[in-house]
This record gives C-alpha cells, structure tokens and sequence, in this order.
C-alpha cells in the first residue's frame, strides 16, 4: 500500500498508461503530488480525508467505492503518469541528469517526450472533467463532496480554492486575478 493516498498499486496499474509490470516505486512519490493537485481540490478537504481514511483502514463504503472505482481513480492514474513524466524521461544520478539508455533501447527525444505529454494532459483534463461531472450527478450519495455546479445539492458550500486552476492547461487562471 501506498503511504497516505488514496489509490494502490493494484489501483494505479489498472487505471494508468503504466504498464502492469512496471515497478511503481519509480512513480509513488509522485502519487501524492497528482492527489494534491489533481484530485484533492475537486474533492474537498472533507471528502478526500474521509476516502484516504476508509481506504487506509479498508473500510470503504459502497457509495465511496463506486466513486474511486467509476470517477477518481480513472483521473488520478493518469494524472500520476503527467507527474511523473519528465522523472521517468530522465534520471537523477551521482552525475547529475542522465536519460535512460541502453544497449537496446534509447530515450525518446525531447520533441517525442513533449508529444506524449500533451496527449497525457488532455487525457487528464478529459478525465478531470469526467469525475466533476460524475460527482455533481451523484452528489446526494457524499455527503461530504462539495459540488461545483450551483444545481447540485449541496451547492455554494464550502468550494474549493479555486486557486487549483493553477494547474489547469486551459487559460482560468487569468479570471481569477
């Protein structure tokens, strides 16, 4: 299990681009960062505490499951990959930075790694939007969730610090200045 997060190995394996027999150690320290910035926000304080309480203590309810399973998880293994990309692209050594190399294998250029990373981002936008949608029509079913659509339930309690947008590829975070 991971340390604190709300997803596993199992969990990022099946909901990731990250092959099933990849070594997730190189992608856990990024698992958190992806929470905080991708999940965490949408979620709420309140709701995201509850669901890495009950996944810790394995005693997800059902409502909870369903949520991780249909909505959260589907965003958080790709927005783990977008993370961790540009550390898997390359390495951090004794000599400084390298690109991983091998008699049989090169690291894809700078040009292809940018490629890659712009399809993951829309993947992760596609999926973001995804998971609002999902929780603001099953909103009545987490208490705890704060929608963010004012014909929810719930609606106008307690939102999220918009400042999240930060972190978002479409141009938001200009309107809140």
């Amino acid at each position: 299990m991971i340390q604190n997060t709300i997803i596993n190995d199992k969990w990022l394996k099946e909901f990731s681009p990250i092959p099933l027999n990849y070594n997730t150690k190189e992608v856990q320290n990024y698992i958190k960062i992806a929470e905080q910035i991708w999940v965490e926000p949408i979620l709420g304080y309140n709701f995201y505490e509850e669901l890495k309480y009950q996944v810790k203590n394995n005693q997800l309810t059902d409502e909870n499951s369903t949520a991780l399973v249909e909505a959260i998880y589907p965003l958080l293994g790709y927005a783990v990959a977008l993370e961790a990309l540009p550390m898997l692209w390359m390495h951090v050594s004794e000599v400084g930075l390298t690109l991983g190399h091998s008699e049989n294998s090169d690291s894809v250029s700078l040009k292809d790694l940018t490629y890659i990373e712009s399809h993951i981002r829309r993947q992760v936008e596609a999926r973001k939007d995804y998971m609002i949608k999902w929780l603001n029509e099953h909103c009545s079913s987490f208490p705890l969730y704060q929608p963010q659509c004012n014909s929810c339930c719930n609606a106008g309690l307690n939102n999220p610090n918009p400042m999240w947008t930060v972190y978002s590829t479409r141009k938001r975070f200009t309107k809140l200045l």
